[in-house]
Order: C-alpha cells, then sequence, then structure tokens
C-alpha cells in the first residue's frame, strides 16, 4: 500500500460552493471529505470527518477526537465509475484506524477508507465518490464526475534522452549538467516531457542512487513544477547539488556513487492544483480563508494525480575539474567518492 494523505479541514469559508459558515451557527452534520485517485496506486483512500463550528479554543476542540470522526459503521464510503452516463463499476471502501504523528490536533489512532484499486482505475471512465449516512442511507456528500489523467503518447520523457556515456563527455543525453555542445546552459538539466490529459501542473523529481555499505539507497529531489500549459522545465546544478547536501549532511559514511538517475513525472489534476494553491497561502488557522472545495453537501477535495510515471536513465559520470558532475558530488562533503 502506497501514501496516505491527510488533511485537517480548518476553514470557515469555501468559495467554491459559496457556503459561509458562522461561528455562532447552529451544529450540522457537514463531513469533510478527502480522496485523491492515482490509478498507479495499489490502494486508494479517502478520509472523512466532520466539521465542528465554535466559538471558543479551536486547539481544545481539536484535540478531542471525537468531535472530528464519525464512529465505526455510522458513514459509508463508494465509489462510483461511470462511461457515458452509464454506471459501470462501484467499489465500497473499508474501514480501518490508522496511527498519526502527534501535534497540536488529535493524534490517537484516525479512521480511513479504503479500497485496492489496482488496475481497478480505468482511464476513460469518470468517477463520483459518494458519503452515505448507514442509519438511513441518506447521501452526506459527492462529488461531480472526475476523470483520471492519462498518458498522451506512448513515449513520455523526450529529454533528456536515454544514452550512453563516451568518456569524460555525455554524448546525446542523459541527465547531466554540461553541455558538450558548448551552450549556455552548462549549469542545467534541461528536462522535457509529452504531455498528459487532465493535468493541471507537472513537477519532476529526480531520484538520485548511492551505495553505502552495499546496500543500495536513493533521494529524491525535486525539480521546479510548471503549469500545464508548459510541458518542459530546467534543473540547475547547484539546486540539485544543494537539496542533496541538505538530505545526506547528516550521514558523512562513505558512499558509491552509482552514475543511474530515475526521472519522475508527477502530475495533478485542476482541482487539486485550486485546493494545493489555496490551502499553501499560509493564512493563521483563526482568519477566515478561501478554500477551494469541490464535495457537494461538505468541504474538502476529490481529485486525480499521478506520482509514478518514471524513466530511467544514465547520470553524468565525468569527474573533470569544474565541469563534470561526479566531480562536484565528491567535493560535496557527503560521503560520496
Amino acid at each position: 500500500m502506497r501514501r496516505i494523505l491527510y488533511f485537517f479541514p480548518i476553514v470557515f469559508l469555501f468559495t467554491a460552493c459559496e457556503v459561509e459558515f458562522s461561528p455562532n451557527a447552529e451544529w450540522k452534520n457537514i463531513p469533510a471529505v478527502y480522496c485523491l485517485l492515482d490509478q498507479d496506486d495499489d490502494t486508494t483512500w479517502v478520509r472523512v470527518q466532520r466539521c465542528y463550528l465554535t466559538n471558543g479554543n479551536i486547539y481544545e476542540y481539536g484535540q478531542v477526537s471525537d468531535s472530528i470522526n464519525y464512529p465505526q459503521g455510522t458513514v459509508s464510503v463508494s465509489l462510483l465509475a461511470y462511461k457515458d452516463g452509464v454506471l459501470k463499476d462501484s467499489m465500497a471502501f473499508n474501514y480501518v484506524e490508522r496511527n498519526i504523528d502527534s501535534g497540536l490536533f488529535a493524534h490517537r489512532a484516525q479512521p480511513l477508507y479504503w479500497y485496492e484499486t489496482r488496475s481497478r482505475l480505468k482511464e476513460d471512465y469518470e468517477y463520483v465518490l459518494t458519503v452515505r449516512n448507514v442509519a438511513d442511507n441518506t447521501v452526506l456528500a459527492t462529488t461531480d464526475p472526475i476523470s483520471l489523467i492519462k498518458k498522451t503518447a506512448e513515449s513520455l520523457i523526450t529529454k533528456p534522452t536515454v544514452t550512453v556515456l563516451n568518456g569524460n563527455d555525455t554524448v546525446g543525453g542523459g541527465l547531466s549538467f554540461y553541455d558538450h555542445l558548448g551552450g549556455d546552459n552548462s549549469n542545467y538539466c534541461h528536462i522535457k516531457w509529452n504531455p498528459l490529459d487532465n493535468a493541471r501542473r507537472y513537477q519532476p523529481v529526480v531520484r538520485f542512487y548511492y551505495e553505502e555499505q552495499g546496500v543500495t539507497m536513493h533521494v529524491d529531489l525535486k525539480c521546479p513544477s510548471v503549469s500545464a500549459k508548459y510541458n518542459e522545465t530546467y534543473f540547475s546544478r547547484d539546486l540539485f547539488l544543494s537539496q542533496l547536501q541538505m538530505q545526506l549532511q547528516a550521514d558523512t559514511a562513505r558512499k558509491r556513487y552509482i552514475p543511474q538517475v530515475d526521472l519522475y513525472l508527477t502530475c495533478c489534476s485542476e482541482d487539486l492544483n485550486a485546493y494545493l494553491s489555496t490551502v499553501t497561502s499560509g493564512s493563521a488557522i483563526s482568519q477566515n480563508t478561501d478554500v477551494y472545495n469541490n464535495i457537494r453537501g461538505g468541504v474538502g477535495v476529490f481529485a486525480a494525480r499521478r506520482t509514478h510515471l518514471f524513466k530511467r536513465m544514465p547520470c553524468d559520470n565525468s569527474d573533470i575539474d569544474g565541469r563534470g558532475l561526479y566531480y562536484f558530488l565528491v567535493n560535496l562533503g557527503v560521503g560520496l567518492y
């Protein structure tokens, strides 16, 4: 099973449905629902909890578990698949409790709903998420249909190209920060890809490999993200080295450099991009905040993403002073040799 996504609804104004919550309003059963569909994940997870309103200390309320969680067996979660308006598949999610990190809010085991969706999600289907009250089978929250993110071409990442190294020069491609043609981008790696349907924002991630005490290990280095109108970005050598140093500086044991990387392309749909752009605005928890919402009858987000698209390629192995990547890695001070 892969990633579990936790969000906490700490907002009082949701612009997408234009519903304003008064801090002194009468209590209503309003669910907060969070779910991301990724057809490459083996399991889909859904977080369902209750909104609550108070004119007291919201930090204290957040530490009371029964103020936010539905008791087991009181709600059901289902994912419905449609094609051309016709129901093609239905998945009833299972209940489980999982521990999360401690903090200001309740940190005992939290309820989640899951379903093993590997090979179950279809790119030509549209999906609707529904949360029901088990007692009377009424719908507490639902969504409009969303589409998955799908590839538009057989080949995904088109640059760097997968080639081989010849001596100290990169001839044709691979991840390198040296332009053997003498261009102006000698300190940058140019990354380019074919666009994906329904993707709104892209972020390449370089998975850098090394060997320590005979064990192959890796770190993930994030490239600058770009909007859907672009299908390329540049990853600077300084950013590459600074991220690598930050992740490895606490461990200076001897590490053998492996001249190979996996270049991942992560991307998200319009709904998720809009949600992330609002929740990361930096507003304080006690302030009214405009946050994107696409849950009917509740708050939260139901969206699509892809995180497992990758291409393996060689990495620059040059040790020429002041030019090759291997030279800079050796002098980084994190044990690479």
